[in-house]
């Protein structure tokens, strides 16, 4: 009896522990994702709010070349080079950030995710190569390294561009895998001065002239085929745990040998733990690549429905128009303390309590339309 009476106060001590300690801490947690539990009204946070950054109000200084907003890339327009089968755009709207980490940046320069047009986010769009071949792809800076006061947008930058470089160096799409591509890319990342620690995750895809679409994804970035409007392929989160995606990551071995004396362990993924897709295409699919801050709050019906409704309404609608509505739209719904967003009813399941809110984040897209 005493054996039984002693489990049964240590089940009620855990048990009171978890009460009034984990729980608490685990809302808080949400609280600060913008979110709020609809049983507890008094709970209710207030996002903070996003602004965009576009071609004319980004730092003049910051040297990285990219698209604007709402750009329409004019693929295949170079001499001797196949025309794409493809219309493509891009979007974005960074979220607004407050300065972290203040005690190791007081004597550096403020991060460069606070000028960059897509905070943490990253993508690239290549030239085409001779057959009309373009690679594409999008990538998510990790940002718990920027409340250590590290820059988490230089890992997914670096990647964009080495993936952009590896791909147009290349004569044309013949033995190119998606994958490798993001192999090769990854090493050039690790050997590079530019990035100093931080992770990543990566979607990236190859559309040849054979209209098939090659992608590779690491983490919680998507791609997703529209015909006639609806989902037809996908990809698949990868993720460790909830809110936790795999990732590439370069981080310093002190680092890595400092956490392991404290029985810590960061989540270092390779390249090689990237899914692969091959899907065929046809004229008039639409295809969206897109960062979390999408589908964290939008589920792929909502996105069908978007796209049906514009060029439903004006057929003659630019594709840059669209992207940059799309965006426009779900950043409206990430700041929406009420709207039931994707990432709030996953949450909702996984805590038996109900929540609500959109979730803000760096917003991403490619917009691809097969002509």
């Amino acid at each position: 009896m005493a054996v039984r009476t002693s489990r049964t106060n240590l089940a009620t001590k855990w048990t009171i522990y978890l009460l009034l300690i984990v729980v608490p801490m685990f809302v808080s947690l949400i609280a600060k994702r913008g979110l709020r539990c609809a049983a507890q009204p008094g709970s209710k946070f207030t996002p903070r709010r996003s602004f965009s950054f576009t071609s004319k109000t980004w730092n003049k200084g910051y040297k990285h070349d990219f698209l604007p907003s709402g750009a329409v890339v004019a693929s295949g327009s170079n001499a001797g080079v196949e025309e794409t089968a493809y219309d493509i755009s891009v979007a974005y709207s960074p979220k607004k950030r407050e300065p972290l980490g203040s005690f190791r940046r007081q004597n550096r320069e403020p991060s460069p995710a606070m000028k960059s047009p897509t905070g943490e986010d990253n993508l690239f769009v290549s030239k085409a190569l001779e057959d009309g071949s373009v690679a594409i792809g999008v990538a998510d800076g990790v940002g718990g390294w920027a409340e250590a006061g590290y820059d988490s947008s230089a890992i997914s930058r670096e990647l964009c561009n080495f993936l952009q470089k590896r791909f147009e160096e290349s004569s044309s799409n013949s033995g190119l895998s998606a994958k490798g591509l993001l192999q090769d890319a990854f090493k050039d990342v690790i050997g590079s001065e530019k990035v100093e620690i931080g992770g990543t995750t990566a979607c990236l895809g190859i559309l040849t002239p054979d209209y098939k679409l090659k992608v590779a994804n690491l983490g919680d970035s998507w791609c997703g085929v529209f015909r006639d409007y609806e989902l037809v392929n996908e990809t698949q989160f990868q993720t460790h745990n909830f809110n936790t995606p795999f990732q590439l990551a370069k981080i310093p071995q002190h680092i890595v040998k400092q956490a392991e004396l404290q029985n810590r362990r960061y989540i270092i993924d390779s390249p090689n733990d990237a899914d692969v897709y091959t899907w065929d295409l046809k004229k008039g699919d639409l295809i969206l690549f897109a960062t979390d801050g999408v589908t964290d709050n939008v589920v792929s019906e909502d996105i069908g429905r978007f796209l049906k409704d514009k060029f439903d309404l004006n057929s003659s609608i630019s594709l840059g128009d669209v992207s940059q509505a799309f965006v426009d739209n779900v950043v409206k719904v990430s700041k929406d303390a009420n709207y039931p967003s994707s990432f709030a009813q996953e949450l909702s399941k996984l805590t038996g309590l109900k929540y609500l809110g959109g979730k803000e984040d760096d917003i991403t897209v490619i917009l691809i339309r097969v002509k």
